[in-house]
Order: structure tokens, then C-alpha cells, then sequence
């Protein structure tokens, strides 16, 4: 990207946003490649307006994830996770498709991203968190398993004996 300005928050790319919303077809190029940038500042603005647009084309935004979280490159599989968190606060269930390809990503960058995603869906469905991590324990996949324990460290206050209990199958 060679951009005489660097674009470091989602208000710099508000046209973007308001384009993806309008036709995302037309959007998702420009975000991907925001995506793919090396400046992890300008990477923010990808998943962020990923955020934006899932406010209003959700269903859209999360089919065209299912297609990055396969990308070869970790900033793509990455922001296409980060770009759900507001849909994992509120749906995680419409998300289960993306985390499911993401429970077993070898990269941290990604594999801290699942679990920032995990955590927040915990926050008003610690069930669905829960869950899915008790289903993953079958994997015995060491970065599965590095995704349930980051992921299910702010449940530890809330839910601690189940937590415990997943935790312990870690072992």
C-alpha cells in the first residue's frame, strides 16, 4: 500500500464502509487488501470496518469470512475473525462456521484472534463459549487447545468450577 496517508482508524475509511454497505462486492477488494497490510495500524481499519459493514450485511460479511479465515496469508485469516468480534458479542452462533476453520490455525497472530473472539462472545453467551470449547477438547490439537485457554480466561471469574473442569481435560 502505498497511500500518501496512512489510514490508521475506521473514520478514515468511511466511505469504505458506507460502500459496503451499499455493495460489498465492490468493498471487500480495497478491505482485503487493508487486510494484507504489514502495518498492523492499517490491519485495525480492515477488521473495524469489517465491524461496521457486519452491522448491516451481516449474513454477507460471514460467508465472505469463510472464504479468508483459508487464506494463505495470517492477516487475512486473521481479520477475517477480528472483522466478526461484534457479531460474537451478539450472534456467535451465525460465527460457528468461521471458528470451526480457525480452531486448529498454527498462527498466533491468528490463534490470539479466536481467542479475543471467544472471550467477548463470552461475555452474554458464556453457554456458547463454553460449549464450543468442551467440543474442541476432543480435537487434542495443541493450538486448539492454546485457543480454549486464552480463550476462556474472563469466564474463570464468572463460570469458574465449569472453566476448571475444561481446563483440566487440557492436562
Amino acid at each position: 500500500m502505498n497511500n500518501a496517508k496512512v489510514i490508521t482508524k475506521v473514520s478514515d475509511v468511511e466511505q469504505l464502509v458506507q460502500k459496503g454497505v451499499k455493495d460489498l462486492r465492490k468493498a471487500f477488494p480495497h478491505i482485503r487488501r487493508l487486510a494484507e497490510s504489514e502495518d498492523w495500524k492499517v490491519r485495525e481499519v480492515a477488521a473495524t470496518t469489517l465491524v461496521e459493514i457486519s452491522k448491516k450485511r451481516r449474513r454477507e460479511v460471514v460467508e465472505e469470512m469463510l472464504r479468508w479465515v483459508e487464506d494463505v496469508n495470517q492477516n487475512v485469516r486473521r481479520a477475517a475473525v477480528e472483522g466478526l468480534r461484534d457479531i460474537a458479542r451478539k450472534e456467535p452462533d451465525d460465527i460457528v462456521a468461521v471458528l470451526e476453520k480457525s480452531k486448529t490455525d498454527t498462527s498466533l497472530y491468528v490463534k490470539k484472534s479466536v481467542a479475543n473472539v471467544l472471550r467477548n462472545a463470552g461475555k452474554r453467551n458464556p453457554d456458547f463459549v463454553l460449549n464450543l470449547c468442551r467440543t474442541w477438547l476432543n480435537l487434542h490439537n495443541p493450538n486448539a487447545n492454546w485457543i480454549i485457554r486464552k480463550g476462556l480466561r474472563k469466564l474463570e471469574k464468572t463460570r469458574p468450577s465449569e472453566v476448571k473442569e475444561v481446563l483440566e481435560k487440557l492436562e
